[in-house]
């Protein structure tokens, strides 16, 4: 069973770590494991727990209310509280409780039921993205397998596609978009996002998906002849090759705008004057190109 400092619960829970510290000393609400080097440590059900704690206290329910109720009666009432309140806030915490348990049929319930309450749009940029960030984090400390983010990304890419899928595509190709990847880079969900964006709001997209050699993404940015071009660096890589691959779509593509995002890119493209866009978030993408 996976162990977790009282600084990881507060980064999934969102719960301050004093507040977490009061709880078990008045309430008894978790009771911390120790090392052998006498470290404090929490388990895998004192997480969740604490998970289903804090999305009832974000609800209004008074601290001494929930530390009454059995272990039944807080799961049964998280589950009640998304569709109650209709608080954004409170989704990344349920989301949180399915999907560490690598429940699919009530991650897809929940899912279904924000885009019911917040359309698709708000459900990505509000709830999605926000709880991949989360779990980037603890993925990074070690603390949740890459299996927990590929369970829920290729839940939400079913999604997209599907939703893609409905919308009717524009024949004309003057407003081409390409969308891809770079060859080391898994990492599709937010381009996938984008191409739902851009088709929605009527661009002829292609859509290359994940790993895209640069080779082949030029040869088709060449052979459609797309007006814009646009990747994220979201995978481990570094300064260097995020540079060379950039220089070589410049290069290689002639009358292509390329925009580019993600945590790598982080210092200034200013050698490629109009050629190069950062984008720094949905929102830019969205105010750049008004898809919305």
């Amino acid at each position: 069973m996976k162990h977790y400092s009282i600084g990881e619960l507060e980064l999934l829970s969102r719960i301050k770590t004093h507040t977490i510290r009061v709880w078990e000393q008045r309430y008894k609400l978790l009771v911390p494991e120790r090392s052998e080097g006498n470290t404090r440590y929490y388990n895998e059900n004192q997480l969740k727990k604490l998970l289903k704690v804090a999305l009832l206290n974000k609800s209004g329910i008074k601290i001494s209310h929930i530390v009454e109720m059995s272990d039944q009666e807080l799961s049964q009432k998280a589950d009640e509280i998304i569709l109650n309140t209709g608080n954004i806030d409170l989704a990344v915490e349920q989301l949180m409780n399915a999907s560490l348990n690598f429940d699919q049929n009530k991650t897809k319930s929940f899912f279904d039921q924000y885009i019911q309450l917040y359309g698709l749009e708000n459900t990505f940029e509000k709830i999605i993205f926000p709880y991949l960030r989360v779990v980037g984090n603890l993925w990074v400390s070690g603390k949740i397998t890459p299996g927990h983010e590929h369970f829920f990304t290729n839940l939400c890419k079913l999604k997209l596609f599907a939703e893609i899928d409905k919308l009717a595509l524009p024949t004309n190709n003057e407003s081409g978009v390409l969308l891809f990847q770079p060859e080391w880079d898994y990492h599709e969900l937010g381009i996938l996002y984008y191409m739902y964006l851009f088709t929605k709001a009527g661009y002829f997209c292609t859509y290359l998906g994940q790993a895209v050699p640069i080779k082949d993404a030029i040869q088709t940015a060449n052979t459609l002849k797309k007006k814009h071009i646009i990747t994220t660096f979201i995978g481990p890589t570094t300064h260097e090759n995020v540079l060379e691959y950039i220089d070589k779509l410049v290069t290689g593509t002639k009358n292509s705008t390329i925009y580019v995002s993600g945590p790598h890119v982080d210092f200034p493209l200013n050698q490629y004057k109009n050629r190069v866009m950062v984008f720094q978030s949905v929102n830019d993408l969205i105010k750049l190109f008004k898809l919305k």
